[in-house]
């Protein structure tokens, strides 16, 4: 008797949904708003995905796609430092260390459509279609493709996609209201996008990303929760206070459209690797504890108030308004950018003298870096027992800052990237972590042994990334009703892989979620293991 075949491998389609908070997913599903993700749960699977997105903000989405830790890839943030150097450089997509999963299906005969995951580039040597940077939130890259004369064509057919610039302290309720309109205009532009692509050519795998709940998230997340630090029922709009709610059912009608542009017997993944959450950052603030205890030291001149190159360079753009400044920048080059913007953040250490300096950490959570000897061109701290022990004096200094207003612990954890991550890559990243604690905004911090620190007011964002995600399952080969357990944004690339009938990256440090695939497919198909490059060469970047 010869041996049962195996199930055919059917397409694969992954719909990501940025910043789109599960919370808010659940409620709004229960409540109607969102019709045909209800749909997909009760036909098929939803779990929750643990993420980083409260620890390293801008690593979810390589962590998605390369199916590995940030210890391993090295993306974490939109600025880096580049280590052995006291440069601080924007993270381009070729910074990430480790190939997209869809690099597994190169010589397998399969083809692959990829539009717009964020914070990847078009990889030589994968048959089919890639295009990225063109609708993706806060992009850092130029639209690019594969073939090349793709981007182009698409820029030509449907025009620039129009990014919907954050306004921290709108002044008048016009412009939310134009943001508003600006963002679901771009779901549908998005959407036009991705249906034109789905017929340029045959393919067995795609995925593609909506940004917009990413950009409604960070402007109107405050609007639909009466608990936010921001939230006025005294300036309610009836638009504006339903805006993200509209936001989540516009693109629960695109990914319905989107479904009736794709083959019936597909698998389909609806995916969103970090959810959105109220943001109480006192990032600002760092700098000056650090130097109050005496870790990150000023040169001289600055300390006393001298006229060194970074206070000069300081000193001027203060005389520059913010909106100026911004349109300068704009204006300049990034590697020239890049350079003014390291030139500022050096000269403002001592490096001989300083033992740990504030990371430029964005509007989120604090980084710090130790000025590790070998690490760093003038590192103080040698690895092994000195570099713990500064870690958990750190550690325990931070963690006695007082928020004035709340008189409360400002400080919910200090996390030792080294105690929760390993990988090749690890110090590429900033060794401790900071959590801000999430009951009211921190304009001032206390230290028993310093006093209060006080700095410049900041427009502080009102949404920051949460930890969670999720993960709709449905169609070919999913157990409808399954239990994910312990789900993790590192898990999909190996499911949609072996889904696929290919080999999981041997270095992957997600698993195969077994438990939400049929039994049938699992009867006749073993998951196979194979190696990919460490290092991605550079003739595979664009």
């Amino acid at each position: 008797m010869s041996a049962p075949r195996a199930p055919r491998s059917h397409p694969v389609v992954v719909i990501g949904l940025d910043a789109c908070d599960p919370d808010l997913v659940e409620r709004w599903i229960k409540e109607g708003r969102l019709p045909f993700l209800r749909s997909l749960v009760e036909a098929g699977v939803w779990a929750r995905l643990r993420s980083y997105g409260n620890l390293f903000s801008d690593s979810p989405w390589p962590s998605f796609a390369a199916g590995v830790s940030p210890a391993k890839h090295g993306f974490y943030n939109s600025q880096h430092i580049k280590r052995g150097t006291t440069d601080i450089e924007t993270t381009r997509a070729a910074f990430g260390r480790y190939l997209p999963f869809w690099w597994m299906l190169r010589n397998s005969g399969k083809k692959a459509l990829v539009f717009d995951v964020p914070k990847t580039a078009p990889i030589a040597g994968v048959d089919g279609v890639q295009v990225a940077s063109w609708g993706e939130h806060f992009g850092l890259f130029n639209t690019s493709s594969l073939p090349p004369a793709l981007a182009d064509e698409v820029q030509r057919t449907f025009g620039k996609y129009r990014h919907a610039s954050e306004i921290i302290e709108p002044k008048r309720v016009s412009q939310e209201l134009r943001l508003h309109h600006t963002i679901t205009r771009a779901v549908e532009h998005k959407l036009r996008v991705a249906q034109f692509l789905l017929k340029q050519d045959a393919w067995d795998l795609f995925v593609s990303v909506f940004a917009e709940s990413h950009y409604g998230g960070h402007q109107f997340l405050h609007r639909s929760d009466d608990t936010h630090w921001a939230h006025h029922h005294s300036a309610r709009h009836h638009l504006l206070d339903d805006s993200l709610p509209a936001i989540y059912s516009r693109l629960d009608a695109a990914v319905a459209e989107l479904f009736h542009s794709i083959p019936a017997d597909a698998t389909l993944f609806v995916v969103s690797v970090h959810g959105i959450e109220t943001n109480f950052s006192a990032n600002h603030l760092v700098p000056a504890v650090l130097e109050g205890l005496g870790l990150q030291v000023r040169p001289a001149n600055l300390a006393t108030g001298g006229s060194g190159r970074g206070n000069v360079l300081s000193t001027l753009r203060s005389f520059v308004p913010g909106p100026l400044r911004d349109l300068i920048n704009s204006r300049l080059p990034q590697s020239t950018q890049d350079k003014l913007f390291s030139r500022m953040f050096s000269a403002r250490i001592d490096w001989k003298r300083t033992q740990a300096f504030s990371l430029p950490s964005g509007d989120f959570q604090g980084f710090i870096s130790i000025n590790l000897h070998g690490r760093e061109p003038w590192g103080t701290i040698r690895p092994g027992a000195e570099y713990r022990e500064l870690c958990e004096r750190i550690r325990y200094e931070m963690k006695r800052l007082i928020n004035p207003a709340t008189g409360r612990p400002a400080v919910e954890e200090v996390v030792l990237t080294a105690q929760v991550f390993e990988g090749e890559n690890l110090y590429e990243l900033a060794d401790l972590v900071i959590q801000w604690s999430k009951d009211a905004p921190i304009h001032d911090l206390h230290h028993p042994d310093l006093g209060t620190i006080s700095g410049s007011a900041v427009k502080l964002r009102r949404a920051q990334h949460a930890p969670q995600g999720f993960m709709i399952a449905s169609g070919a080969h999913i157990s409808r009703g399954a239990v994910a357990t312990e789900a993790s944004i590192l898990d999909l690339a190996p499911t949609i892989l072996y889904l696929m009938g290919q080999p999981v990256p041997r270095d992957a440090d997600g698993r195969v979620l077994l438990e939400i695939i049929d039994p049938d497919f699992k009867a006749h198909s073993e998951v196979r293991f194979e190696n990919r490059p460490l290092v991605v060469p550079e003739t595979m970047r664009l």
